[in-house]
């Protein structure tokens, strides 16, 4: 019994650590929260800058999903205060983390490793520590903390009490799917042994010139602990200063990356942020991109990036495919787009537009938030609440792109390394797919790209000669009343024939169509704006 006695203390020390611990979720939360509301009223320079470094602290502090939500910061932020969770932030000691290490390996640390060095750094649900295996090779050992499945399990039962509020609720998101979808993809983030196997397949199914996937030693890996090859490089603050050539290249194995994960391998690497890329180059001084953490992948099943395909070769060559029908394939609410069908095609055209063109497409020029607020108004929220929900790690994926392209400063031909990176058979294959028959309503006008007007033209005559004749994209028409000279806008409000307003939501309600859109008679002026 003694024994037992003088065992009691600890164990009782090891638990109200760990319950205290889990106990401090919610309050970080709460504070995290209200961090964040003070960053986005503070309007003062330095004040911002303090209540980042504030936020940035206390994410740093949460480590588990609250890190990752930091890590989206640093992604989007782009400034120092966030740049802490990008490198990493203060790991444990290694003495912590050698009994669990050797717990996972079953053995003592030192008959399969040479060396092993303490963590230079620390990320969300683990940490790395650079190792030499007994044969020499240099190896990073990632093991995941203590008790940080129990932390995550807490921060996860919060998410599920989080109600649905703001456009949330207004607009009939599927807020239990999200839940389930980060529930899912976190508890499948805590096992290693599930990352080392998506890595294994991600290397071989996904060969790009250019990228490099370390390798896995699938004999070490455990559900806590993951071996893999060491990455040295710098991260793209650094590559950004690279020449333009080096630059450039990077741009197209990234690009390139993505594309063929998507298309051909149908598994996405779904975490982008900075701290997982590591550019450095090879023996012959080309440039490399190595990819790291593959604990949140997105698989794809391939009916779904086949109808993605067939949208965007569609939307390129505005033939009989319908929106609607490719969007019902890839998980979205048929019966909630059928209200917006008619805007669908007219959508797609600002969705896909850097696949749209045959030059290189700056990325910082592309104003897609003003465009589909511009074509959908509100209704926005609800094409988004019509999204699967598991879309946003897609759209993640999307987004890290074209943020890592706008800074390393690069515009490049998407559709052109489109058809480099998955060839023109799956392109074919695609566009001859035959989707699900989807049952609409009589009144659901379920347009084609080819029923689409594609130009905008305006006519003026005056005492029957013509003094005006243009034509623009047809997407201009959502930008009508911006485009008429005041002083005619002015005689076409005062005249009360024509509402320009109601003609407006009729377009977005009908979709971009051939059609007349007003004449206006002004004196000895004739205005004639239609499609065709």
């Amino acid at each position: 019994m003694l024994g037992h006695e003088k065992l009691l203390p600890s164990f009782h020390f090891s638990n109200n650590v760990t319950i205290f611990n889990i106990a401090k979720r919610p309050l970080q939360f709460f504070r995290i929260g209200l961090a964040a509301k003070k960053l986005q009223r503070t309007q003062d320079e330095t004040e911002r800058l303090l209540a980042k470094r504030a936020l940035a602290g206390l994410f740093a502090d949460a480590r588990g999903i609250t890190m990752k939500v930091g890590q989206l910061f640093a992604g989007n932020d782009g400034t120092t205060p966030f740049q802490e969770l990008v490198e990493g932030i203060e790991p444990l000691p290694l003495k912590a983390m050698i009994p669990l290490l050797e717990a996972e390996l079953g053995q003592k640390y030192k008959k399969v490793f040479r060396s092993i060095e303490p963590a230079i750094a620390a990320a969300s649900l683990g940490q790395v520590h650079l190792a030499v295996l007994k044969n020499g090779d240099q190896v990073a050992v990632k093991i995941r903390y203590p008790d940080i499945s129990d932390a995550v399990d807490t921060e996860l039962r919060l998410v599920g009490l989080m109600p649905g509020v703001g456009p949330v609720n207004r607009w009939g998101f599927d807020l239990d799917g999200y839940k389930k979808s980060l529930r899912d993809n976190m508890q499948r983030e805590l096992d290693y042994r599930s990352e080392a196997q998506r890595q294994d397949y991600f290397s071989r199914a996904v060969q790009v010139p250019g990228l490099r996937v370390p390798k896995v030693y699938s004999d070490l890996c455990s559900e806590r602990v993951l071996v893999q090859s060491r990455a040295e490089g710098v991260l793209i603050d650094k590559a950004s200063s690279w020449s333009e050539q080096d630059r450039r290249a990077i741009g197209q194995t990234l690009m390139m990356t993505l594309f063929k994960s998507l298309f051909v391998a149908g598994e996405v690497h779904g975490d982008p942020h900075p701290g997982n890329v590591f550019y450095s180059h090879d023996e012959n001084g080309r440039p490399l991109v190595i990819l790291l953490d593959y604990g949140c992948t997105i698989t794809i099943a391939e009916q779904r990036r086949l109808a993605l395909l067939k949208l965007i070769v569609g939307c390129r060559e505005r033939n009989p495919t319908r929106p609607l029908d490719c969007f019902a394939a890839l998980g979205f609410d048929s019966k909630k787009l059928s209200y917006i069908s008619g805007a669908l095609p007219a959508l797609c055209q600002s969705l896909f537009r850097p696949f749209l063109v045959n030059y290189a497409f700056n990325t910082g020029q592309w104003q897609l938030g003003l465009e589909v607020n511009d074509l959908l108004g509100d209704y926005r929220w609800w094409f988004r609440s019509a999204g699967p929900s598991d879309l946003f790690l897609l759209m993640r994926a999307f987004q890290g792109l074209i943020q890592q392209l706008q800074q390393l400063d690069v515009k490049l031909p998407w559709w052109t390394i489109l058809q480099q990176a998955i060839g023109p058979e799956l392109i074919q294959q695609a566009k001859a797919i035959e989707l699900p028959v989807i049952e609409y309503e009589p009144t659901v006008k379920a347009l084609s790209f080819d029923q689409q007007a594609s130009e905008l033209c305006v006519r003026v005559t005056e005492n029957g000669e013509q003094r005006v004749a243009i034509k623009m994209p047809a997407e201009a028409v959502l930008d009508l009343e911006r485009l008429i000279p005041e002083e005619v806008l002015a005689r076409i409000t005062d005249s009360g024939t024509i509402d320009l307003k109601q003609l407006g939501e009729s377009i977005r309600a009908n979709g971009i169509i051939p059609q007349q859109l007003f004449v206006f008679e002004d004196v000895e002026k004739t205005y004639r704006v239609w499609l065709e």
